[in-house]
């Protein structure tokens, strides 16, 4: 299993009201049509002003392939948020406790 891991770095409110507008409206929809899509979660450090998106993927491939489709969603958010993002990173999931969650 493969996490692709984005972080953005702007005003919590933001990144919480149109991070998640924006989610919903574009990324949801494009995150279900994509093939090994596993599961989603978004974290939000409000005290430094960091949002992850971080998803998992059932192969490397399918997670670096959703990564690309999703790039120019990632740019449109940090124009919207007006935020910065470094460029997004894979890793390797070494350990799942717990269950599921469901699908987005």
């Amino acid at each position: 299993m493969i996490a692709h891991v984005v972080e953005f770095h702007g005003q919590p409110d933001q990144l919480e009201v149109i991070g998640m507008k924006g989610f919903n409206e574009r990324v949801v929809p494009v995150l279900r049509a994509q093939p090994g899509f596993q599961v989603c979660l978004t974290l939000l450090d409000r005290e430094h002003g960091k949002m992850l998106g971080v998803t998992l993927w059932d192969t490397e491939e399918n997670g670096r392939l959703a990564g690309a489709r999703l790039e120019q969603e990632r740019r449109t958010g940090v124009s919207e948020m007006d935020a910065t993002s470094p460029q997004p990173e894979l890793y390797e999931v070494l350990s799942q406790l717990g269950t599921p969650f469901p699908a987005v």
